[in-house]
């Protein structure tokens, strides 16, 4: 008999408020995890060839977590994961039964022994021809197995877990049909994406669209950034899904840089700026790429007139504007790794950034013209 889950009404409320809340499904996570009486939860897009995650709500997990998560691509030795992008939408299980044929490498086993992980429940909500959308909530050792019990009384939430995922990708695909961005965005003279809060590319002008005809490092397939290079490809997605998050309010507003290495050539700087939720979008990420070869970059002497820097702090933002490496830079400077370490110490104070892509972001969008 199915145990009847803590505030399973709210619970239900706070579902469907989904698709109007400016998070997303992290809410409803949240409030998931605790009914059941779990650790952390996460409600996964995930691409079956190759594998690899294209976008996430998640609970309890942190910032540092996910990003050694993607850097070590330990979605390709996830046992749910594995196994759920082989099967067509269903109910809840339990994780325990694929453990005994599961070999993980080292660096796995220490994580799941560091956080006392021992089971999961996950259902795989929704598929499409390319992608899978499944839900995981785990459990550490002191909370115990799930019991049959436990994952009946989830059970009686997939349907109306299926039909919320199904109703977000479809108010989502109605921005699609909305003039006004994509008006906005045809004018503008970079190569320019707009995403939805599902990192989905929803719009790209005239720029864009060349760019991607002619460079062979980058595609979109599916409506979602594809890169030849996988450590690009995790790069993007943790700084996608960061910038989403802000749009939706859920962290503080944050912008992004990634910079795309081409042979004999400067690099592509990718500039991920949010753009906050309204009747327009529920949040999403405006995509503008650079191309260095076409459009200078701004100089020092601009730079430190802008934010009041010195002549070397300038001369060090010209130089990461551009995609060079703190080395490189102190290479080119003729001065030590510590001097340049201390010239971004002094940049970010004036500026009030925090991160290199940020910093990158706010000088571009000021001084590039």
């Amino acid at each position: 008999m199915a145990v009847m889950l803590q505030n399973e009404p709210e619970l239900l409320q706070a579902l469907y408020h989904s698709l109007t809340d400016r998070e997303g499904f992290h809410a409803f996570l949240e409030k998931l995890t605790r009914a059941i009486g779990g650790c952390a939860a996460q409600l996964l897009v995930i691409q079956r060839q190759p594998l690899r995650m294209e976008h996430l709500w998640y609970h309890g997990l942190t910032r540092e977590f996910l990003d050694w998560y993607l850097e070590n691509n330990m979605i390709a030795q996830d046992v749910v994961t594995n196994q759920a992008v082989k099967q067509s939408p269903g109910l809840f299980q339990s994780a325990l039964p694929l453990l005994p044929d599961f070999r993980p490498d080292q660096d796995y086993s220490r994580w799941e022994n560091d956080q006392d992980m021992l089971d999961s429940a996950w259902l795989v909500v929704d598929t499409t021809p390319t992608h899978s959308f499944v839900l995981t909530i785990q459990r550490t050792v002191a909370q115990g197995p799930y019991q049959q019990s436990e994952l009946d009384s989830l059970d009686r939430l997939v349907p109306h877990i299926r039909q919320a995922v199904q109703l977000y990708r479809q108010l989502e695909a109605r921005t699609q049909d909305n003039a006004t961005l994509a008006a906005v965005i045809d004018v503008l003279p970079d190569a320019t994406f707009l995403l939805d809060s599902l990192a989905t590319v929803l719009h790209s002008n005239k720029a864009a669209k060349d760019l991607i005809d002619r460079e062979r490092c980058l595609v979109v397939r599916d409506q979602r950034f594809n890169f030849a290079e996988q450590d690009v490809h995790r790069a993007f997605f943790r700084a996608s899904a960061m910038v989403v998050r802000s749009s939706m309010g859920k962290e503080d507003y944050c912008s992004e840089t990634l910079f795309l290495k081409r042979a004999g050539r400067s690099p592509l700087i990718f500039v991920i700026r949010p753009i906050e939720s309204g009747e327009l979008l529920a949040g999403g990420a405006l995509v503008t790429v650079y191309e260095p070869d076409s459009r200078p970059l701004p100089r020092a002497v601009h730079i430190a007139s802008y934010f009041d820097l010195s002549s070397a702090e300038a001369q060090v933002c010209e130089r990461l504007v551009a995609g060079r490496e703190v080395q490189a830079i102190a290479d080119e400077l003729g001065r030590s790794v510590e001097t340049v370490r201390s010239h971004l110490k002094h940049i970010f104070q004036k500026t009030g950034c925090s991160r290199q892509g940020e910093l990158i972001s706010r000088v571009l969008a000021a001084l590039l013209r």
